[in-house]
């Protein structure tokens, strides 16, 4: 036997709106989350409905996932893993659109076929469950649940308002044939094991999240560590870089050459990893006013403007050579070590901060004898283009300009390797036998041949800022722009040595992805609202409304459709108290019998079955047709197939013959036979 499939009830009254508060409480929507509960709950003062077509109940949903999907990419590209507990935190803005027209639809419920593309190419007659219409109203209340559950209020006073929520749902849908202190028992039993699991989950969980994120955001996601680096020297391949921004940058005045944007620098290598001795930080006391931190002593002659997306809270930061002072607003703590890697504690998600700098001095730690080390896997091939140059005889001045000479005559930049070489010695074959790598490459060996020559050097990474957006008005890093050079020791001070080939950029760029504008478009517009939404200053504010703006077309077009469409006025009140929901087999003639046994003897309990209630006077039942007629009856009223025609005039027959007995003689008397176990 088949079974029926269970529809969706309709979530009693006032239940959506409340959880709409609460994830509105929960995740600082609540002005959105209040207009949003007062549009759903005025829909029962409203005389008039929406007559709504299968199609366009279609593209709504389409809509809705098309922008669910959208979503879900832009914020895992742009947040990393963390992005799950954005996403759970505006799933209810996502769906909104789709549960506000079912409910001011004149049907009030939404076809199966229009969640499930898939169901729409099946054969209605073979498959007739894909017509069938549901209520999600539901569905949506408990989507509202779990995206509170992504808020940073209170765990307790979530955990409390999620009881009393699901509370008042269950005792609006409760089984009537429970006693009330049965059921009062059962619930606060159910919501303690739940308080205890879920304390037992939350502890659970932060072991487990705080190992899983620090992987996945380290190996998955790019993070900038400040005690070491994994280079892609060894990579098999075409190293697939993306066009995503990561970086805008607004300088006091136009670049007439690439802007370095440092966020660390090493001074060890092996095997492919750059790494640093030096791992203390030290805090930076913020200046009077505690909106400006004082690096270094300098008179600046720069200043930039600097927008980057914090992975999370306290990231190093890439910063200009040279820096001596950074602005902000919500900055919490600032920290910087003697190689100029800054770390900054602030919010996650885009941050803005301005940088006063000196385009030509590094403030980095004076040199030590790790700056001069070259490790013994490439100690004799440094040596031995050392001495083919020689450099040995050339002062520190000319042993930079020789070195620089010699990459630019000689290599040539590409994404590509493509094999492998005997005890990974990947440098060696740059050097003397491909000539040919991309920038950590070039900044590696430069690094290594400087130190065998005697200038102490460094290895630093960061991006180079070369691209300029018309869109948005200022310099723009993509994460393919991410770049890497070497600093050398020189007059008692450090200068950039970047010998990788300036044609590295372009060579990039021509890789792009014919959909750029758009993607560009799109990191704008969410930047944009990015600011506006953080509202760190009144400029971020100003260009938030100009955000706003955009949205308006749209809202405009959504309010004319709805406002053409056919309203079909709602039945009186009086009316939809009398309309009652049709089942298959309402029309049985069972109920004839049920009427006049309720008349003429003990009635039946509040959500007592028919079966038990016949049970229960079975004794003074004296017609053996009765339990008869019942099996007919369920049948009929529960069988998905239904009941066949011969069937069902039996039934009546069985009915109509009841029914006369009882007009000749009593119908309770003494029946012992009545008692046999029935399944149904």
């Amino acid at each position: 036997m088949k079974s029926r499939p269970i529809d969706l009830q309709a979530a009693p009254r006032y239940i959506l709106a409340a959880g709409l508060l609460l994830w509105g409480w929960q995740n600082d929507f609540l002005i959105y989350a209040s207009l949003m509960a007062v549009l759903l709950e005025t829909s029962r003062l409203a005389g008039w409905r929406w007559s709504i077509t299968s199609k366009e109940f279609n593209n709504i949903a389409d809509l809705s996932g098309v922008l669910f999907f959208i979503i879900v990419v832009y914020i895992f590209v742009s947040a990393g893993s963390k992005g799950i507990f954005i996403i759970l935190s505006i799933l209810p803005f996502i769906f909104f659109l789709l549960i506000l027209t079912q409910i001011y639809s004149q049907q009030g419920k939404i076809e199966l076929s229009a969640l499930f593309i898939s169901l729409r190419q099946l054969d209605t007659e073979k498959s007739p469950d894909i017509n069938r219409q549901i209520d999600i109203s539901l569905p949506y209340f408990f989507i509202c649940l779990v995206s509170a559950s992504a808020g940073n209020r209170s765990v307790i006073w979530y955990f409390l308002a999620c009881c009393l929520l699901i509370g008042f749902l269950l005792w609006a849908l409760r089984p009537k044939r429970y006693r009330f202190i049965t059921w009062l028992s059962m619930l606060a039993l159910a919501f303690l094991l739940a308080y205890a699991g879920q304390i037992g989950l939350t502890k659970l969980q932060g072991i487990v999240e705080a190992s899983f994120l620090e992987i996945f955001d380290r190996f998955m996601w790019r993070y900038r560590d400040p005690d070491r680096t994994i280079t892609a020297i060894g990579s098999i391949g075409r190293l697939k870089f993306s066009d995503r921004i990561v970086l805008r940058v607004k300088p006091d005045k136009k670049l007439t050459e690439p802007l370095y944007l440092r966020e660390a620098t090493y001074n060890s290598y092996g095997y492919g990893i750059w790494s640093t001795i030096e791992k203390n930080f030290r805090l930076i006391d913020a200046d009077a006013g505690g909106k400006s931190w004082t690096l270094a002593r300098v008179q600046a002659d720069r200043t930039a403007d600097i927008s980057t997306y914090m992975i999370k809270e306290t990231s190093l930061i890439p910063l200009p050579h040279g820096t001596g002072k950074i602005n902000g607003n919500g900055i919490i703590e600032i920290n910087q070590n003697s190689y100029s890697a800054t770390k900054m504690e602030i919010r996650e998600g885009w941050v803005r901060y301005s940088v006063d700098y000196q385009d030509q001095q590094i403030f980095d730690a004076a040199p030590g004898k790790s700056d001069l080390y070259v490790g013994s896997t490439y100690r004799d091939d440094f040596t031995h283009l050392t001495n083919e140059l020689q450099l040995n005889e050339k002062s520190p001045e000319d042993i930079i300009t020789t070195v620089k000479k010699h990459f630019a005559d000689n290599f040539y930049y590409s994404l590509t390797q493509k094999q492998r070489y005997p005890r990974g010695k990947y440098l060696s074959n740059f050097l003397f036998e491909s000539h040919q790598g991309h920038c950590e490459f070039f900044a590696t060996s430069t690094v290594l041949l400087l130190r065998s020559a005697g200038v102490p050097a460094r290895y630093a990474v960061g991006y180079s800022i070369q691209e300029y957006s018309y869109l948005e008005g200022l310099y723009i890093a993509r994460a393919r722009h991410a770049h890497s050079w070497a600093l050398a020791y020189l007059n008692n001070s450090w200068q950039i040595v970047d010998t990788t080939p300036s044609v590295w950029a372009p060579l990039e760029d021509e890789s792009a992805s014919s959909f750029e504008p758009l993607i560009d478009l799109w990191s704008w517009l969410s930047y944009r609202f990015s600011l506006w939404q953080s509202a760190d200053d009144p400029e971020d504010e100003k260009n938030g409304n100009t955000l706003l703006w955009l949205l308006i077309p749209l809202l405009s077009l959504l309010a004319w459709r709805f406002y053409l469409k056919e309203r079909i006025k709602r039945p009186e009140k009086n009316n939809l108290v009398n309309m009652k929901r049709q089942y298959p087999g309402m029309d049985s003639s069972f109920y004839r019998l049920v009427s006049m046994l309720e008349r003429s003897g003990p009635g039946r309990r509040q959500g007592e079955t028919t079966y038990r209630w016949l049970t229960r006077i079975g004794k003074k039942l004296s017609n053996r047709n009765i339990m008869h007629a019942l099996e007919l009856h369920y049948r009929y009223r529960f069988d998905p197939d239904g009941l066949p025609a011969q069937a069902k005039n039996r039934l009546d027959t069985l009915i109509n013959r009841i029914i006369l007995e009882s007009a000749v003689g009593p119908v309770f008397c003494s029946m012992q036979n009545l008692h046999t176990h029935h399944p149904w």
